[in-house]
């Protein structure tokens, strides 16, 4: 399988086991963020060490999400948005902000 897939997949997987806490909002301070982002990996996790891995994704995440993922700025928002609606996580936003970068570019071709 492509790397692409995988993250997709895990992503997708992700999603389904995590309890609802609130949706990760790239917008505050990740100091006002990383608690919520904790609760979040804490209900989808037992193990600490998972915990761990996930709250290093989950910083990943929300650094990424301060970028505009090389798109036009207002079209970035949109989407951020969008996948902030869908996904609470910040590592699973940035994956769908980088899925949306990718349809943005493929659809500039034709």
């Amino acid at each position: 399988m492509n790397k692409k897939l995988i993250s997709i997949l895990v992503g997708v997987s992700l999603a389904a086991l995590a309890c609802p806490v609130h949706a990760g909002d790239w917008r505050n301070s990740w100091s006002s963020e990383k608690g919520a982002a904790a609760q979040r990996c804490a209900r989808t996790f037992d193990d600490y060490q998972l915990q761990a891995v996930c709250m290093d994704n989950e910083k990943d995440g929300y650094i990424k999400m301060q970028s505009s993922f090389g798109l036009p700025n207002s079209v970035a928002y949109k989407a951020k948005v969008r996948c902030m609606s869908t996904f609470d996580d910040f590592q699973l936003q940035a994956v769908c902000m980088q899925n949306e970068k990718d349809g943005y570019d493929k659809m500039q071709k034709y």
